[in-house]
């Protein structure tokens, strides 16, 4: 069998996937919803365990989509599937698919950054990810990418969202969202800058499924046609023309700040030069203007006394 689609497998079974005891047996499942007859997910996922399991279908219901499932219904099987994915599973399906099968639990892999864990986190995206495009905020007309990877979980943000943002090295877990008439609370994987979001798809391009190939590439498409937004707003920061009174820096002159302290340098900033000497200046005219007694000099104090 081949380790990557069985890898992607294992995501898609984190994704989707369940597996439990019941009155007559165990069962392991995955749904999924299809207009257009069977996933080819579910195709994959059977092909990659060489065949395992049938599929059944479709569940229909007004105003939603056909119901497609996979499944597994003997002991032997069950153990099977935990067998072949167990090398990525997380700990929430290694759980189940051991319970249902009374087998101890075995330790959850960890995860580094290589083709079988791209496979693992594109199987895992395929079940659970979403490529969108979001109206800019600041600048009408234009879109920005989005990536998402949305988990359920009653205990804090779930393991396999922390091992894909591992695994593709970008991004960031919100979360807790309640969800109507649910159990759960919803976490959610995002990346949104333009560098992450076309790096993540590139690394999870061989082995995404169809579906979700075709709506990374149309986000990417739109970004791509796009012309390049200046950075932050022009109003203020690295493209400012004049200081907050009004002086122009082409004619101020930049200079850049330096700490008077020991060590690193705080922070890069520009000051206007003619606001330093306006500032320069006055500080010398309220020194002449009310001098300190206690730093007078002591050729100041023996004319004061000749004079008496």
């Amino acid at each position: 069998m081949d380790q990557h689609e069985l890898a992607w497998a294992a995501g898609f079974f984190d994704g989707e996937g369940w597996a439990a005891k019941q009155k007559r047996g165990v069962q392991a499942r995955i749904n999924q919803a299809d207009p257009d007859g069977v996933p080819a997910v579910l195709l994959r996922f059977q092909a990659a365990l060489g065949g395992l399991g049938r599929i059944g279908g479709p569940t229909q219901e007004p105003e939603r989509k056909d119901l497609y499932r996979w499944s597994v219904s003997s002991r032997a099987d069950v153990e099977l599937v935990l067998q072949l994915l167990k090398p990525w599973l997380g700990p929430v399906k290694l759980l189940q698919l051991s319970r249902a099968t009374g087998r101890a639990v075995p330790s959850v892999a960890a995860a580094v950054r290589d083709d079988h864990w791209w496979a693992w986190a594109a199987g895992l995206f395929d079940g659970e990810g979403c490529s969108s495009l979001l109206h800019h905020r600041s600048h009408a007309g234009y879109m920005t990418g989005e990536l998402s990877v949305t988990q359920s979980s009653l205990v804090g943000s779930p393991e396999v969202l922390r091992r894909f943002g591992l695994v593709v090295g970008a991004g960031h877990i919100s979360g807790p969202y309640p969800q109507r008439n649910a159990t759960m609370d919803v976490y959610r994987w995002k990346a949104a800058a333009l560098s992450d979001v076309e790096r993540v798809i590139a690394e999870l391009w061989p082995w995404l499924g169809e579906v979700k190939r075709a709506q990374a590439q149309h986000v990417l498409d739109v970004l791509r046609s796009q012309p390049a937004l200046p950075r932050g707003n022009p109003a203020w920061g690295n493209r400012k023309t004049h200081c907050v009174n009004g002086h122009e820096y082409a004619t101020a002159r930049l200079r850049p700040y330096v700490s008077r302290g020991v060590g690193t340098p705080r922070r890069d900033s520009h000051q206007c030069l003619v606001c330093l000497r306006d500032y320069a200046r006055k500080q010398r005219e309220n020194k002449t203007s009310t001098p300190d007694e206690d730093r007078r000099s002591i050729s100041e104090y023996a004319q004061n006394y000749l004079l008496k």
